[in-house]
């Protein structure tokens, strides 16, 4: 083992230990606001979205810190289906709880919206939350089928992907039409409501600007602190995914990639569940 792979393993255990901590910390801080009866809606997607992020550092960065420290294969052919179909939902249950906490935002902040829209939409986080975790754990259902164990315990395997410690097998592109149309949707959509989001702000700083009023300044208000929140976590959020899925591509069509391709890819998938929860505790605590 070298000092790289020293440096690389803790690296990823922080990264990891940081996140779950953080993650945890919010997510016991929103349960005792559930046990006092001073939640909000939109404190079920954050809560939701801090469980993600738990199951989705754990299954991925704890793995890769110890593959690097131990330099040997921690997971059988089992473990690996089980992990990285964990890995699979986690993930495209952050894209959806994101999207839910962006959508949601920018109905409670639309002038258009009667009070009675916005309670019926509030009415439909819980609903919305569980059939996210429905929707994903079947879509995702066809992971363990083409996950392995290492590439040296199954070396009559060719073609497909060397994923460090597991092994993921050649897929055909039908398999990958769903998450991929699941994805598109998803981040479309949260791009979409979060601009409205930013028109919506934009629109109400120029008016605040002409009425020359302090009671409607955005420092004093919850909902526009909250709005903002969110924004912040969007940006983040689509940074990182874009990463995500360029280094994927990347990987995808160069042979001869390397594997620092796959060490970016993690660091990079785990900046959003690592950092999200010190700015919601931040700027909503």
């Amino acid at each position: 083992m070298s000092v790289l792979d020293t440096v690389l393993g803790v690296i990823f255990l922080s990264q990891t230990g940081v996140g779950v901590l953080g993650n945890s910390f919010l997510c016991f801080y929103i349960f005792t606001l559930f046990s006092s009866r001073r939640a909000r809606p939109m404190h079920v997607i954050l809560a939701q979205l801090t469980m993600t992020n738990i199951i989705g550092l754990i299954s991925r960065g704890f793995p890769e810190g110890v593959f690097f420290l131990q330099k040997g294969y921690l997971l059988g052919n089992l473990g690996c289906k089980m992990v990285f179909y964990v890995q699979r939902v986690s993930r495209g249950l952050s894209i959806g709880t994101t999207f839910l906490l962006s959508a949601f935002q920018a109905v409670t902040v639309s002038p258009s919206n009667s009070r009675l829209a916005k309670v019926k939409v509030q009415k439909l986080i819980r609903p919305s939350c569980v059939s996210l975790w429905i929707f994903n754990m079947i879509l995702e259902i066809n992971v363990p089928l083409y996950v392995t164990g290492p590439r040296s315990h199954n070396s009559s395997y060719t073609g497909g992907f060397d994923l460090l410690y597991c092994y993921w097998g050649t897929v055909s592109q039908g398999i990958t039409i769903l998450p991929s149309l699941r994805d598109i949707l998803f981040v479309g959509g949260l791009v979409c409501s979060s601009g409205y989001i930013v028109f919506l702000l934009d629109r109400h700083h120029q008016r605040v600007q002409y009425i020359h009023s302090e009671s409607l300044s955005s420092g004093t208000s919850p909902e526009l602190k909250a709005t903002e929140t969110v924004l912040m976590l969007v940006s983040i959020f689509v940074c990182a995914y874009c990463i995500s899925c360029g280094i994927t591509l990347y990987k995808v069509y160069v042979t001869h990639s390397g594997v620092w391709v796959m060490i970016v890819a993690t660091f990079a998938a785990l900046c959003f569940p690592t950092i999200s929860p010190f700015l919601l505790i931040h700027r909503l605590i």
